[in-house]
Parts: structure tokens; C-alpha cells; sequence
């Protein structure tokens, strides 16, 4: 088996880290035989240099499955449900011990004069996610300027993440993510992260900081088969994707969007489209400021014009209602929604 898998490996390390990418895959293999054979021959296939695994095939506290060929990080002789696996030869790892336990393996990668910090977490659904969120803070205290991402399958729900229902857990993770800054990767898509015959939903994420969102890159849920009742999540590291850029600045601003608030929000709102669209401010009823605005719009020579004075307007209503955590502007987009967007927003 050793001769066949060798000139196999010799030609996928030869394809590795071309264009400076790194290729990633991150899943939960339900401590599965087959799931794990089944990503090792994905990973040699398609020549991924870094896997995430949560719940991974241990039997008598060993790691099982995986070639031993490649460098698996975890924590020895114990019921680990986290690992960060290096199929890359090129690139540097280094276990940072301090902050990996059962449950979330942190490692500090370098390759191509980058140095990153990525982490495969497991949340159980039993233990309080504050313990949890309290694992991440550390990781986040111990970067010192170095990009983190964070695979996770972190079991709470939250249509932020494109599930179709936010629970209390998913709540405080949501509420969280805002506070330090911290974005989510994951594309709205057809299909989940997660699926058995009694639903579906997105509780895998990936989250990164703010120095990696234009590097990470064709995040995905593949469709190929995983042998586990998770899919598969690929995702590229690479060099800044231009093709996201714009002359344009984001207003780099996360809202708070609390929904005792929301009343206050409309009210906002309301006002200001009477201030700076209509120049009527004795309009009477909201349904007399749609037909002014629909009659506005009906009539501009220049629609996009328009459409950026009403964006001008949400802003505005927002920073009048809700409290707001800055980040430093950049000159870019992104196909992610806008951070302070809510549905709740959608009200016209």
C-alpha cells in the first residue's frame, strides 16, 4: 500500500501551495471508519493541504485512519473531538498547547513568509457556550496581530449564518461575533452543513478575523459524498481576492440590532426619509411617505443615484438607534452581506 500511495503523494506535493494557495476542507466525521477513509482519499485527490476535524475515528484513545504521512495535531491518549491535520509538506505547524484541549486544537501555521492561527473546535450542545466563546477570547488574546480562523461546528443555529431559525444559543454566538469583530464565512447555498431525516441546518461555521476576510476565499459546501450527516466544507487561503475590490469604502460598522429597538429604528427611519427624500416633513402617514418615495423612484433619471441616498438614510437611522462596534475601513467588499444588515431591516 506504501508504494502506491507514495508516487500518489509525491505528485499532489508537487501541486500544493501553487499560487501560494492553501487548500482546506473542514467536517465532523461522527468518529466514523468510512467517513474518515473517505476524506483521506479526497484529500489526495484534490491535494488538500489542511483538514479541520471534529469528532474524528479514535478507538483506545488513538488516532485512527489517518496516514501517518501526514502531521495530525490533537490532544494524545484522550476522547479528543478536535483536530487540525497537515497533509502539506511545506508547511510549518506548531501544537500551541497552552490553548488545545479535548475539544479545540489550535495551531500556529507558517508557509510562504505567512504565519497564521487556525483552530478545530467542537461546541457540545450540553456544555454552557460561554465556556466556549471563553475558549475562543483566549485564542483571540494570543495572536498578537496574526490572522485566526476558526472551524467549528458549533451547534447553535442563527439565520445570520443562513440557518432558518435563530436559537438562544445562536443568539449569544451571533451577539458575540459582533463584539470582537469576527466574520463569518459562510455563503447562503441550496444545500447545509448538516442533514439527518429529522432536518437540517448550518452549524458548521467558518469565522475569521478581519486581517483574513479578503484572503480566505470559494468557501463552499461541497456536494460530494462525506459518509457523515455533516458535509463537507472546502475553502481556500491564498493572496487577496482583487476581484472583490472597489474604489468605494465599506462603512465598516456593526450594529447591535436589539429588538426592543426596533420601533425606535422605523421611527428613525421614517423621519429622515421625510428630511432628506421628500422635503415633506408634515407628511402624515407612513403610507403617504411609500407613494412619495414610489413616485420618486418611478421618476429618477438616475436610479443608482437614488439607491445610494436611501442607503445614506439606513445608515444614518441605524447610528441614530443602535450601539456600534468599529472596524477599520478598507477599500474592498466582499460577497458577504453588509455586517450591520438584518432582516428585521428589510421594512420597505
Amino acid at each position: 500500500m506504501a508504494a502506491i500511495n507514495k508516487p500518489l503523494s509525491t505528485r499532489n506535493n508537487a501541486n500544493r501551495n501553487k499560487h501560494n494557495q492553501i487548500r482546506c476542507m473542514q467536517i465532523n466525521l461522527q468518529h466514523s471508519r468510512v467517513a474518515t477513509a473517505n476524506l483521506m482519499q479526497l484529500t489526495e485527490e484534490e491535494s488538500i493541504d489542511i483538514l479541520s476535524i471534529q469528532e474524528l475515528y479514535i478507538i483506545q484513545n488513538k488516532v485512527n485512519g489517518i496516514p501517518h504521512k501526514y502531521r495530525t495535531y490533537t490532544i494524545p491518549n484522550t476522547q479528543s473531538r478536535a483536530a487540525i491535520v497537515i497533509a502539506n509538506k511545506q508547511i510549518d505547524a506548531l501544537l500551541l498547547k497552552q490553548l488545545s484541549e479535548t475539544d479545540a486544537v489550535v495551531v500556529e501555521i507558517s508557509t510562504n513568509g505567512v504565519t497564521l492561527i487556525i483552530a478545530s473546535m467542537y461546541f457540545d450542545i450540553e456544555r454552557q457556550i460561554e465556556l466556549d466563546l471563553a475558549k475562543i477570547n483566549n485564542i483571540l488574546q494570543h495572536t498578537n496581530g496574526k490572522g485566526v480562523i476558526l472551524m467549528i461546528d458549533s451547534n447553535p443555529r442563527a439565520t445570520s449564518w443562513h440557518d432558518k431559525t435563530t436559537n438562544a444559543r445562536g443568539k449569544k454566538l451571533d451577539e458575540y461575533l459582533m463584539s470582537k469583530q469576527l466574520y463569518i464565512m459562510n455563503e447562503e447555498s441550496t444545500d447545509t452543513t448538516f442533514r439527518t431525516r429529522r432536518g437540517a441546518s448550518n452549524i458548521d461555521l467558518t469565522i475569521v478575523t478581519g486581517q483574513l476576510l479578503r484572503k480566505v476565499t470559494q468557501w463552499t459546501i461541497s456536494d460530494q459524498e462525506s459518509s457523515s450527516d455533516h458535509n463537507i466544507i472546502k475553502f481556500i487561503i491564498g493572496q487577496d481576492d482583487r476581484s472583490r475590490e472597489t474604489n468605494n469604502a465599506i462603512h465598516d460598522v456593526r450594529y447591535s440590532t436589539k429588538k426592543e429597538l426596533h420601533p425606535i429604528f422605523r421611527n428613525n427611519l421614517t423621519q429622515l426619509a421625510k428630511e432628506m427624500l421628500c422635503s415633506c416633513r408634515n407628511t402624515d402617514t407612513t403610507e403617504d411617505l411609500d407613494t412619495i418615495l414610489s413616485i420618486k423612484i418611478a421618476e429618477a433619471l438616475d436610479i443608482e443615484k437614488s439607491t445610494e441616498e436611501f442607503h445614506d438614510i439606513i445608515i444614518k437611522a441605524c447610528d441614530k438607534t443602535y450601539k456600534t462596534q468599529h472596524t477599520p475601513k478598507k477599500n474592498e467588499t466582499t460577497h458577504k452581506s453588509v455586517p450591520w444588515w438584518r432582516d428585521e431591516l428589510t421594512i420597505l
